[in-house]
């Protein structure tokens, strides 16, 4: 991990006009962004007194027995001014010793050729004559029974290394080794290089002597190096192989195949943003994901459409995006995209790895009241600098993207920016100012260049960490910055789902018509309201059944598991077995978030509002859930489904829904067949096991299309005090839907209608 030190922060100006496409970027930097540096105390040194305590503690080691000699220890220094003065002392002594070596060193050598005699005839220099300086100079060793044998250097025994380099011989180490280094050309005795016979030490002689290769087992080593241990370079690290991981694909020229992917020309590169993480779930997500695809056609670069699961957009889920909407959503609205699928494909293939870099777009931050770009020239450069524990799932092996080039930029828009459209609007464009600002991508540049050198290249792909919640761009703010060939995009509307859910969600209102859809959502309502919402709903739904005799069913989506109150309303039974029955039984969570707000007071109001239901409108009107629907059409699956219907779920739902089987099983020789398909019913049981998320989708779809919709009475602005609802997108885009559906004759008998508190 890159420790984290100061980043650098600029501000970003934020004007009402429009600025030139040309206009360079006023970057100030602001004294906010500066991060006070925390001093790291230094290790701290040996003091001169550290020099004793060993000794000390050596003298205290003895116990009792050394108590006189810890006395003494003790009495010197003090005796001599303590251990300062001590030191001094010591340092004179020493000098004193070296003095006295070295004039015994000049006297020896002065008579050594009248002791040279005597000591040949005894058979070398006598013990008494050795000194420090004899001994480290000379090759003889002082003998072992002398008192002050602790004195002698270390002996190292190299029999180990010797029995290594037989080893080595033994199993042919060198054999084979085409990276050995030359052998050196041998010498005669008097040190010249030795020519072969009959011929001249020519240069190509001695070019055919440098080639010469080492004789196996010999290594090169002389009687001087017999004793060198082998030479270990590097320790090769071992990486277990994936059996299961798909070969590499081939590389292809990045010209060629940037002109296959999107269209590039003249060597310009493909440029790509990257929804990598959106901050909201799937109905808002769409129209974050509008905003991001408008900022990419002003910074002429192509979307890529993010996976999706549980609710959620971004780069870490598993389903593409096909399996929630149409793949051509945002293409129909003028926005040119690619699939996740084939850009990391893009990004194993291409010959050049493209370089990347983490764009994070947050809410106001205090510090940045004007707002701010702030470069974190030493946070990872994969990873998002305020939340690091937060994964792109971009990194290698999963793609060949280079984020080493590129520091990771966070744009943080000025506090107030959403008040107005006028705000937004503004920041958009400073948005687009930034992102296009060369002296933005010099500061971002890791790399090192002279300073008076060529800009660096923005990085190919931007993968943007978005945490906005409000939108900063409209279509026509985007053409004014785009190339003069795109066509202005269309304004945003809701995407439209996949054909798959969208034929299931039809089938589902074929059987309950006439209905009433209600959506009710609890979970950000005042706990107090919740019992007196659900009598004015009750009288809602018995006023609509006087007006509109044919009403049968009512079709609540809500947000409260209200299964685990009545289990008449969760999926009945299957009727092919107690496994079946099983699966059957599953539920599945109707929000990601509710359990954290849940309250007593949200079981009492769901209770009543069920037991009021049963006791007046019993005989008039059934009220019914998906995951009833659910249950009641898997067990007519075969006789109501169309067999294409049923093809097209089955091959959609059986690779969810079957794992591989895992290796060193019993089942590896079945590793590479197909997995057994699911039936019809066991696929539409499991459809939340597939994706929790369906299930918000197919109440919409529902919902869409009853002849009746009914929605609690929101509050004023975001103050749920006082309503039965809270503003929601989900609701919004319902009625948007509807009032399409309404204009165009399809029979629905309202657009919407509301309960709301007694009195209001």
């Amino acid at each position: 991990m890159h420790q984290r030190t100061p980043s650098h922060s600029y501000r970003i100006p934020v004007t009402s006009s429009p600025p030139s496409l040309h206009q360079p970027l006023v970057v100030v930097p602001t004294a906010a962004g500066t991060i006070p540096l925390v001093p790291r105390p230094r290790k701290r040194h040996a003091s001169d007194d550290d020099a004793y305590e060993p000794l000390l503690a050596h003298a205290h080691a003895g116990g009792a027995a050394n108590t006189a000699d810890s006395a003494a220890a003790g009495w010197i220094p003090t005796r001599l001014g303590g251990r300062q003065a001590l030191r001094k002392w010591m340092l004179v002594v020493l000098g004193l010793g070296a003095t006295y070596v070295v004039v015994s060193t000049a006297s020896s050598s002065s008579s050594s050729s009248a002791s040279g005699a005597n000591d040949a005839s005894r058979g070398g220099p006598s013990a008494a004559s050795w000194n420090p300086v004899s001994w480290w100079a000379s090759s003889a060793t002082p003998p072992l029974d002398e008192p002050d044998d602790w004195m002698q250097p270390p002996r190292v025994d190299r029999t180990a290394l010797e029995k290594l380099r037989l080893l080595e011989i033994h199993y042919g180490a060198d054999e084979g080794d085409d990276d050995r280094p030359p052998a050196p050309p041998e010498r005669d005795r008097a040190g010249a290089p030795a020519a072969a016979p009959g011929s001249q030490a020519t240069a190509d002689n001695a070019g055919e002597q440098a080639e010469a290769r080492i004789p196996p087992g010999g290594g090169g080593k002389t009687a001087e190096t017999d004793d060198a241990p082998p030479v270990v370079a590097e320790i090769p690290e071992f990486v277990k192989p994936n059996p299961l991981a798909p070969p590499a694909p081939d590389k292809v020229a990045t010209a060629v195949l940037d002109r296959r992917v999107c269209g590039a020309v003249n060597g310009a590169p493909c440029r790509f943003l990257v929804p990598a993480w959106l901050g909201e779930q799937e109905t808002k997500a769409q129209q974050h994901l509008y905003q991001l695809g408008l900022l990419a056609l002003a910074l002429n670069r192509t979307l890529v459409l993010p996976n999706v699961s549980k609710s959620r957009l971004g780069t870490c889920y598993k389903n593409p995006f096909s399996f929630y909407y149409s793949p051509s959503s945002l293409t129909d609205l003028g926005i040119p995209t690619i699939s996740q699928e084939d850009f990391i494909d893009w990004t194993l293939r291409r010959e050049t790895a493209p370089t990347a870099q983490v764009v994070t777009m947050s809410n106001a931050k205090v510090d940045y009241s004007l707002g701010a770009v702030e470069i974190d020239s030493a946070s990872d450069p994969t990873l998002v600098p305020s939340k690091p524990t937060r994964n792109l799932c971009l990194r290698a092996p999963r793609t060949r993207l280079d984020f080493a080039p590129h520091s990771p930029l966070s744009i943080y828009p000025p506090e107030g920016y959403h008040r107005s459209e006028a705000g937004r609007l503004g920041f958009g464009e400073s948005v687009i100012t930034t992102l296009r600002s060369r002296k933005v991508v010099s500061k971002s540049s890791r790399l090192s260049s002279p300073p008076r050198g060529p800009t660096p290249a923005p990085p190919d792909v931007l993968a943007f960490n978005y945490e906005l919640r409000f939108p900063i761009l409209s279509s026509t703010v985007a053409a004014a910055f785009a190339h003069p060939s795109i066509p202005e995009a269309a304004p945003f509307a809701h995407f439209p789902y996949a054909d798959i859910w969208t034929s299931l969600g039809s089938k589902l209102v074929d059987r309950l018509a006439p209905f009433v859809a209600i959506h009710w959502r609890t979970e950000t309502l005042t706990p107090a309201n919740l019992a007196p919402c659900g009598k004015s709903l009750l009288d809602k739904l018995l006023e609509l059944k006087k007006q509109y005799p044919s009403l049968r069913n009512v079709y609540l989506a809500t947000d409260y598991p209200i299964e685990s109150l009545d289990p008449s309303l969760g999926p009945a039974p299957r009727r092919e077995g107690a496994a079946a029955t099983t699966a059957a039984a599953e539920e599945v969570a109707h929000s990601g978030t509710f359990a954290k707000v849940v309250t007593p007071q949200h079981h009492a109001a769901l209770k009543k509002f069920l037991k009021d239901f049963a006791r007046r409108a019993k005989g008039q009107l059934r009220l019914t859930t998906f995951a009833k629907e659910q249950g009641e059409l898997a067990n007519e699956a075969d006789s109501v489904l169309s067999p294409a219907f049923v093809r097209d779920l089955v091959e959609l739902t059986t690779p969810l829904l079957r794992s591989p089987p895992r290796i060193g099983t019993v089942v590896d020789a079945q590793a590479d067949s197909v997995p057994e398909p699911v039936t019809a019913s066991e696929a539409i049981l499991s459809l939340g096991q597939v994706d929790s998320g369906l299930y918000g989708i197919l109440d919409k779809l529902v919902a869409m299309r009853a002849e009746l919709f009914v929605t609690g009475t929101p509050g004023v602005g975001s103050s749920t005090v006082g309503a039965c609802a809270k503003l929601s997108s989900f609701t919004n885009q319902l009625v948007a839907a509807r009032e399409e559906r309404m204009a165009a004759g399809e029979g629905l008998w309202n657009t919407v209608e509301h309960f709301e508190l007694a009195g209001r």
